[in-house]
């Protein structure tokens, strides 16, 4: 079948559904579900994460135990395709798992921006629905606006860098009028990987401090698994920030700034994006990161309890403790399940409809969609709380009203 007679035929067979006044299509009882993620590659641990968290749901769905729809959800199956965080490859994933298996949805990519940037276009292309996972990139996001008939059948399943824009920025007005952090000369600087994610972060947040009057002195850009930043912390020892924010999606990257940022002994108020919710940071955080903040502690089952039982059941089925990503692959799934659940067909403009009408609380939090196919990010949907590392163990300091301990 073409891609235009798929898109075609879906179209004629809910318009005669809708004209016949049928409240849904035929119940699906099966549903597959293509994953796209960097299994192998400089992120395959993260990817690894996604698998287990995207399985366990799956597993819990077809034994009945997870939160469905109806009282008889379609049993679901999971194809697993690399991307090798690589967004040329994650094309090839999707066309063989659109012209191979058959896939009925993609939930992809699980991981990175700059891959999902290209794999949205392949909703369009093949008519199926697309769920990326972690991915906040602002510029996906704007893509949809851009062309919201175009991409009708793509959604974002987090929030857009403006959500840790949005958060960092709040963080220190709140930490400036409470003397917690010296102002100084109001200048910030960025060290971030070369990638859609790193970008829009730096820009998102650069924005908003550009708008209280501050100067952004640099941007310095690696390419992802750098480990070696000295070049960067030279120059920047020299142009001495207040504010210095580093943004990388692998632990090795964040391990190693972290050390060599102690070594050069710069003196600005450092914040760090994504590392420490990987196990491999906190791994090694007790001996390089004390007093380090960082955003966002999204899923802390040292002091929350509904994700210190979800870890236990990853652990017990896996034999790994979880982390965050875990637990947004989780939460991701069951948005695509419960999206087919509601839909009651596993026919794309069906499923997409639902997407949309999403309004579920998983472990991460409230899960909605706004008009541009974004996760909503916020104190009433998910939360982007900042933490400090405080004696080995994360504390939650800012917003105030969630806050599990005092800034340091």
């Amino acid at each position: 079948m073409t891609i235009t007679t798929r898109k075609k035929l879906t179209a004629a067979i809910l318009s005669a559904a809708f004209a016949s006044g049928a409240a849904t299509l035929a119940t699906a009882e099966e549903v597959t579900i293509g994953v796209i993620g960097p299994m192998t590659g400089p992120a395959a641990n993260t990817g690894a994460a996604h698998r287990q968290g995207m399985e366990l749901a799956v597993k819990e769905w077809n034994a009945g135990t997870a939160e469905s729809v109806t009282d008889n959800p379609p049993t679901a199956t999971l194809v697993f395709e690399d991307s090798n965080s690589k967004p040329e490859v994650g094309i090839s994933a999707a066309q063989r798992l659109m012209t191979q298996d058959s896939v009925d949805m993609i939930i992809g990519d699980t991981l990175h921006s700059h891959v999902t940037m290209a794999l949205m276009e392949m909703a369009p292309q093949y008519g199926v629905p697309i769920l990326s996972a972690e991915p906040v990139s602002s510029a996906i996001a704007d893509k949809v606006l851009s062309d919201p008939e175009r991409y009708e059948y793509y959604w974002k399943g987090n929030y857009n860098s403006d959500g840790y824009g949005q958060a960092v920025h709040g963080f220190y007005q709140w930490a400036f009028e409470h003397d917690v952090i010296e102002e100084g000369n109001k200048q910030i600087a960025f060290v971030v990987e070369d990638t859609d994610y790193g970008l829009a972060n730096a820009e998102q947040i650069g924005k908003l401090f550009e708008e209280d009057g501050w100067e952004v002195i640099a941007t310095e850009t690696t390419p992802t698994g750098t480990t070696d930043f000295y070049p960067q912390l030279s120059k920047l020892r020299g142009l001495a920030p207040d504010v210095l924010i580093s943004v990388f999606t692998l632990a090795n990257s964040g391990t190693s700034f972290v050390r060599q940022l102690d070594e050069q002994a710069l003196d600005a108020s450092h914040l760090a994006i994504f590392p420490p919710t990987r196990p491999e940071f906190m791994e090694v955080a007790p001996e390089i990161a004390d007093g380090l903040i960082w955003a966002a502690l999204q899923f802390s089952p040292e002091i929350t309890p509904a994700h210190q039982e979800f870890s236990d059941r990853i652990k017990a089925e896996f034999d790994a403790p979880a982390n965050y990503s875990h637990a947004h692959a989780y939460c991701t799934m069951l948005v695509a399940l419960r999206a087919v659940d509601a839909a009651g067909t596993t026919e794309t403009a069906a499923i997409s409809k639902e997407i949309g009408k999403t309004d579920y609380e998983c472990l991460i939090g409230r899960m909605q969609f706004g008009e541009d196919h974004t996760v909503r990010s916020g104190a009433d949907t998910i939360p982007v709380p900042v933490a400090q590392m405080q004696n080995g163990q994360n504390q939650i300091i800012w917003p105030e009203n969630v806050a599990t301990a005092k800034a340091k």
